[in-house]
């Protein structure tokens, strides 16, 4: 792990994300952490694609800022720490222009406030990438390995979701590949691809903003599981929210 020099910004800054990454479970699993969409949107707000092509795009601007210094001159290693968060977020841009069926709108303040998140965390890795791990070792080449299973499992998964709405928007158990185990398979394969990420870069920033999404995303798998059982009477007792077996 690549720890910063301890100056009073970056103690300031550290800490400042070990609260987020320990707070947000419990902010997100008891409904106070603002994030309105999906199956939790409020009434208001913008449209939903709107929303999330603005927080997934924002990200992309953020990196190319934080990575303008070196980009040019960049290391093979700088370029695939760069490229990971780079595919990721245009994956992501894309799927919310051309993949998901969304009904509803997204609330105003959740679309900044999670647009504000990644483009915070994706400058950050783009900018502590000017000082990235010096040698290729086994837990790049995991990384690499990680953050392509995220990023396809993710992918199959959202699929298999916009397939379910092709004729109505209207909300289905979903199933196939890992929603036969668990009711968000997709948060699981998003948290495998950050995984991938923090294993590239290495740096305590990216381990801090892998904790946050473990955090978030695990409460709001659980959140999701609970809406499910009071939607539908017959949903299987015995599925998970976000571990087969286990979570």
């Amino acid at each position: 792990m690549i720890l910063p020099e301890w100056t009073t910004p970056n103690i300031i800054l550290y800490t400042f994300l070990a609260i987020m990454g320990v707070g947000v479970a419990p902010a997100e699993y008891f409904g106070q952490s603002m994030m309105y969409y999906s199956k939790f949107r409020s009434v208001g707000g913008i449209p939903t694609r709107l929303s999330m092509f603005i927080l997934y795009f924002t990200p992309i601007i953020a990196l190319f800022v934080s990575a303008r210094g070196y980009l040019a001159n960049a290391s093979l290693i700088q370029w695939i720490v760069f490229g990971s968060v780079f595919l990721h977020f245009t994956k992501r841009v894309l799927e919310s222009l051309f993949l998901h069926k969304y009904s509803g709108n997204a609330g105003t303040l959740t679309t900044l406030l999670i647009a504000g998140f990644y483009s915070f965390a994706s400058y950050l890795i783009g900018w502590l990438n000017q000082n990235p791990i010096p040698a290729f070792d086994v837990w790049f080449g995991l990384g690499i390995v990680l953050f392509i299973v995220g990023i396809a499992g993710n992918f199959y998964h959202h699929k298999l979701l916009a397939d379910l709405r092709k004729n109505s928007l209207e909300y289905f158990i979903p199933k196939g590949g890992w929603f036969e185990y668990v009711v968000c398979p997709h948060y699981l394969f998003e948290i495998v691809t950050w995984l991938g990420i923090a294993l590239l870069s290495r740096h305590l920033g990216a381990w801090l903003i892998l904790l946050f999404v473990i955090s978030y995303l695990s409460a709001r798998s659980i959140r999701t599981l609970r809406w499910y059982h009071e939607k539908f009477k017959d949903f299987p007792r015995d599925k998970k929210a976000l571990l087969p077996y286990i979570l």
